[in-house]
């Protein structure tokens, strides 16, 4: 396979292979371009909570260690920045009526209401410029291959909320 800064002139024709380039991409990217742990201007949400917000927003309840798995962070960190999350009233935590050892986390209205209000505050510099650089013809080739792999994996998860 390519590296980062390559093009691959033939299509990856083993989907095991492609799979493995593209989380490893996905990987460096995550990496790369994750934003320092400083607030977002006019706000008491750092880029980072927002990130866990707005997955949350996406997924649906998921629980602690499901939410550190899906962003690639450990169950500590995960933990915290979901207690930080809860202490401004943004999440909250709710039993799985079915197994009551399973505890969810997720928005609440004034948690929904944040991910909206802070919806585009977070283009940063180093991603946005990364993104201006690569021509306007590749760009749309990136979003519309990362929309055909979000719809070749199917319906999101719900986001009903779980009692």
């Amino acid at each position: 396979m390519s590296g980062p800064n390559q093009m691959s002139a033939e299509p990856a024709q083993d989907p095991a292979d492609a799979a493995r380039e593209i989380a490893r991409l996905y990987g460096e990217m995550w990496r790369r371009f994750q934003t320092p742990p400083r607030s977002i201007e006019g706000s008491d949400v750092t880029p980072r909570m927002l990130g866990l917000l707005r997955h949350l927003e996406r997924a649906g309840p998921l629980t602690v260690g499901e939410q550190a798995r899906h962003l690639g962070i450990g169950r500590a960190a995960a933990s915290e920045l979901i207690d930080r999350l809860e202490g401004k009233g943004l999440v909250a935590r709710m039993r799985d009526e079915r197994d009551q050892r399973r505890v969810f986390v997720w928005l609440t209205d004034e948690g929904t209401r944040r991910v909206a209000s802070l919806a585009g505050s977070v283009l940063d510099p180093p991603f946005l410029q990364a993104v201006a650089a690569i021509a306007p013809e590749q760009r749309q080739q990136i979003i519309d291959g990362l929309g055909a792999l979000l719809r070749a994996a199917g319906p999101a998860v719900s986001k009903e909320k779980v009692s």
